[in-house]
C-alpha cells in the first residue's frame, strides 16, 4: 500500500461489506501463511484473490511434531468443516492436522504418521488435502526425500495416501515422478482438467534454479503428464499456491530468500502474464494456499480480528478518494492502489445513498496505451462536468493530464495527447494531486502539488488549456491531497 491518503470526503459507514460478496456464490478469498521458521496459522482475506489484507493474528499455534506449522493448507468440507494440515518439522515423517468449523475455534491437533513405515524417509513437507470426488475419501499429498535402492542420494518427489477417518490411511506411494527432484506440489481443477504444479528443487551450491512446472490430468489421482514448455517461473522462489477465477488461473509463489511474493496469470497454460506490481501480498508471509470462504465467515473474523478499522465503502485497495455529485447520483474517483504505487487504472464508483456502492468499470487505463504519454503510477483522479462533459484530471507517471468523456463513468479519452501539467520551469512542486473549482462567475482553477508550494493556475473555459503562469500558495505543512470547494461565499481549502 502506498503510504499516502487523500481527505475529499471522509465517510463513516457501517453497512455490510459488498465486496466480499464478489463471487456468485457469495464467497470470499481467504490465504493461509506463516512467519518466521513456523509460528503457527495466519490468515490475509481478498474479495478478488488480488489484494490481501491481513487478519492480523495467529489463528493456531502448533503443538504436535516438532511444534513447528509451516505450509499451511486448509480444505473445506462441503458441510463447511475446515481441515489444516502443516508441515510440523523440518525432520519429521509425519504432519500436523487439525478441524475447525468457524477458523477461530480449533480441535484437539493430531501428528499424522505418514512415512514412518518407509524406512529412510527423510521428511515430509508441504503437506496438501484434497476431496476426492465421488468416492468420499481424501487425498493427503506431501513431498518426501526417500533412499532408492542402489542410489547414494534420497530422491525427492510427491508422495500420497488416502483416507475417509483421518485415523486409518492407505499405505504412502508416489503420487507423480516427473524424473526430477520436487517437492510442494499443489492441485487445482481448470478447463476440465485437474492441474499439478510442482517445484524442481534448487541446487544452492551451483545456484541452479529449478522451475516451477505444470503436469495435467483427467483425474485428481492421475495419470498426470508434464507439460512440455509451461514453466511458469524459473527463479529462485517455491511455495506455488493457485487461485481459479473462471477461465483464468493466478498463481502466487514464494521468493523465499528475498522475503516476497510473485504473481503470474494465465487463460491458455501455455503463456504466463506477470502481474506481480497489481497485487497486494502480506509482507514477510511464507509459502501457504488460497481457498474460498462463505463471505459471512470471513467478515466475522475481519471483526473479530485486532485493529479492525471501520468497514470500507470501495471493495479492494483504494486511495485518495474525490466524490462528486452529478445529478442524482454520488460518484467516488480513487486510486485503485497497488503495491509500490503501481497502479495503471482509474475505477469509478457510484452511490444514490452513501451506502451502497457499484463499481462501474475502469475509465481509463494506463496499461492499455490509453494515454501515450504516461503507463503508471495512475493516482488521485478528480473529475468536474462543465457544459454536458466530464473533464477526469489525474495523475500519471508524475504529471497531471485531462481526459474527457460524455458520461462521468467514462470511459475516458486523453483530452492532449500529453500532460496539462509537469513539474519544471514555473511548475515548482511535484505535480501530482489535482484538485478543480468552477468559481460562481464561470473561473476554473486547478490545484495540484506535492511538496512546497502548492499551485493553481488558471483554465480557460475549454477545461483543457492553462491561462496565464501558476500563482503559488504559501501553506505551512503543506504535503498534498488537495481538496477546494466554496460553501455560503467561503472558500475551503484542504490538504
Amino acid at each position: 500500500m502506498k503510504p499516502r491518503i487523500r481527505l475529499t470526503t471522509v465517510l463513516f459507514i457501517f453497512a455490510t461489506w459488498p465486496a466480499l460478496g464478489g463471487t456468485a456464490t457469495g464467497e470470499a478469498w481467504l490465504f493461509t501463511s506463516f512467519r518466521g521458521s513456523g509460528d503457527g496459522l495466519h490468515l490475509a482475506y481478498s474479495p478478488d484473490a488480488l489484494d490481501w489484507t491481513d487478519l492480523e493474528r495467529v489463528f493456531l499455534k502448533p503443538a504436535v511434531g516438532s511444534k513447528l506449522m509451516r505450509d499451511p493448507h486448509i480444505c473445506r468440507d462441503p458441510d463447511g468443516l475446515y481441515r489444516l494440515v502443516w508441515t510440523s518439522g523440518w525432520r519429521d515423517t509425519g504432519i500436523g492436522y487439525a478441524t475447525s468449523k468457524d477458523l477461530v475455534n480449533w480441535s484437539a491437533q493430531k501428528y499424522l504418521p505418514l512415512m514412518e513405515s518407509v524406512p529412510g524417509t527423510q521428511f515430509v513437507w508441504a503437506p496438501e488435502l484434497y476431496l476426492v470426488p465421488k468416492t468420499g475419501e481424501y487425498l493427503l499429498l506431501w513431498s518426501s526425500a526417500v533412499p532408492f535402492p542402489g542410489e547414494e542420494k534420497p530422491r525427492v518427489r510427491a508422495y500420497y495416501s488416502l483416507t475417509k477417518d483421518f485415523v486409518t490411511f492407505t499405505p504412502p506411494k508416489i503420487f507423480f515422478d516427473p524424473g526430477f527432484n520436487n517437492i510442494d506440489s499443489t492441485i487445482v481443477y481448470s478447463q476440465g482438467k485437474y492441474r499439478l504444479f510442482l517445484k524442481e528443487t534448487d541446487d544452492g551450491s551451483t545456484k541452479t534454479w529449478g522451475a516451477i512446472h505444470v503436469a495435467v490430468a483427467d483425474n485428481i489421482l492421475g495419470p498426470y503428464q508434464l507439460l512440455p514448455d509451461a514453466a511458469v517461473s524459473k527463479e529462485k522462489a517455491e511455495g506455488p499456491a493457485p487461485v481459479v477465477l473462471g477461465d483464468l488461473t493466478r498463481l502466487y509463489f514464494d521468493y523465499y530468500s528475498d522475503h516476497r511474493y510473485g504473481v503470474r496469470e494465465t487463460r491458455d497454460w501455455k503463456t504466463w502474464i506477470d502481474v506481480t506490481p497489481s497485487a497486494a501480498v502480506i509482507k514477510d508471509q511464507r509459502h501457504g494456499s488460497i481457498f474460498a470462504a462463505p463471505a459471512a465467515l470471513v467478515e466475522n473474523l475481519r471483526r473479530d480480528s485486532a485493529s479492525v478499522a471501520p468497514l470500507p465503502i470501495l471493495g479492494g485497495f483504494t486511495a485518495d478518494p474525490a466524490i462528486r455529485v452529478f445529478g442524482d447520483t454520488y460518484y467516488i474517483y480513487p486510486t485503485s492502489d497497488r503495491p509500490y504505487w503501481n497502479t495503471t487504472e482509474f475505477a469509478v464508483w457510484s452511490s444514490k445513498n452513501l451506502v451502497t456502492w457499484k463499481k462501474e468499470g475502469i475509465a481509463l487505463d494506463l496499461s492499455k496505451k490509453e494515454v501515450a504519454w504516461a503507463d503508471n503510477k495512475a493516482w488521485a483522479p478528480n473529475c468536474i462536468e462543465r457544459n454536458g462533459t466530464y473533464y477526469l484530471y489525474f495523475c500519471g507517471d508524475g504529471k497531471v493530464g485531462v481526459a474527457t468523456s460524455r458520461s462521468p463513468v467514462g470511459p475516458f479519452k486523453d483530452a492532449l495527447g500529453r500532460p496539462l501539467v509537469s513539474k519544471g520551469g514555473l511548475v515548482k512542486p511535484n505535480a501530482i494531486d489535482p484538485a478543480v473549482l468552477i468559481d460562481d462567475n464561470g473561473q476554473a482553477y486547478l490545484y495540484y502539488g506535492n511538496g512546497k508550494p502548492c499551485q493553481v493556475v488558471r483554465l480557460k473555459p475549454d477545461m483543457i488549456s492553462i491561462e496565464g503562469a501558476p500563482v503559488d500558495i504559501p501553506l505551512r505543512d503543506f504535503r498534498e491531497g488537495i481538496v477546494v470547494f466554496k460553501r455560503a461565499g467561503k472558500y475551503y481549502f484542504m490538504w
